[in-house]
């Protein structure tokens, strides 16, 4: 594996951090730069649980970017129990990226004064990774991790060699998501990610049940307080 530094370099990638991503479910990116699906920045991690469904897809993600952001984005192959994944190809283009490689290998022109970094493809797919909340494994691949120049559109895109179908994870961002939403909504990651990976959610009904038994253990001693109170309250009355 190797990684476009915002030098232009290459460099192995160390480490993996899914946390503090927020997902993306459920989208239709478009193939044309022009109609790429739009996200608010490229700052904020978020995980695209994206899936090409016909031969010959590509799917292209847009924001505005301004000069001197940060374009992060790692590929991730889900481990899926019943198959399924795939390992496509993506790059990140933008207006005079400090590097340029491979763009003949990019499924779509260049606009004019706009530069490309397409991801190598790995040599080989190490140990997967486990996610903490969820507990879906991936296998992590290529990253690149670049600056803009200068600010206008960027994209990422991605497609696949060979014409495959498959569902794929590409992580983008660098920052975490630190809103008290974000936080609010894990539980529902939780259910939303295991879904889409095709592995059990019954945990969630233990964790709702034992919650439903506990609030009746503590709601049946606070009225058994409560009753002693008014007891204590009536017998002092009566004296």
């Amino acid at each position: 594996m190797t990684a476009a530094d915002a030098n232009g370099g290459a460099k192995p990638v160390a480490g993996v951090d899914l946390a503090g991503s927020v997902p993306v479910f459920g989208s239709r990116p478009s193939s044309q730069l022009v109609e790429g699906e739009s996200f608010a920045d490229f700052s904020r991690k978020r995980l695209i649980f994206g899936a090409f469904t016909q031969l010959g897809e590509t799917h292209v993600y847009r924001v505005d970017c301004k000069a001197g952001d940060r374009l992060r984005a790692q590929l991730f192959v889900p481990v899926l129990p019943r198959g399924g994944s795939v390992l496509p190809t993506f790059a990140i283009v933008a207006r005079s990226l400090p590097y340029s490689a491979d763009t003949q290998e990019l499924p779509l022109e260049l606009p004019h004064g706009y530069s490309a970094i397409v991801a190598p493809p790995p040599s080989e797919l190490l140990q997967p990774v486990k996610d903490v909340l969820t507990h879906v494994h991936y296998y992590p691949g290529p990253l690149i991790d670049t600056r803009t120049l200068v600010g206008g559109r960027c994209y990422l895109v991605v497609w696949t060699r060979h014409n495959r179908i498959g569902r794929y994870v590409i992580s983008i961002g660098h920052r975490w998501h630190l809103r008290w939403s974000y936080w609010a909504q894990l539980p529902l990651y939780w259910w939303r990610i295991r879904g889409w990976f095709g592995l059990s959610r019954a945990a969630a009904y233990y964790v709702l049940a034992g919650g439903l038994l506990l609030a009746l253990v503590l709601g049946a001693k606070l009225r058994r307080k409560g009753g002693g109170r008014r007891r204590a309250g009536s017998d002092e009355a009566g004296e």
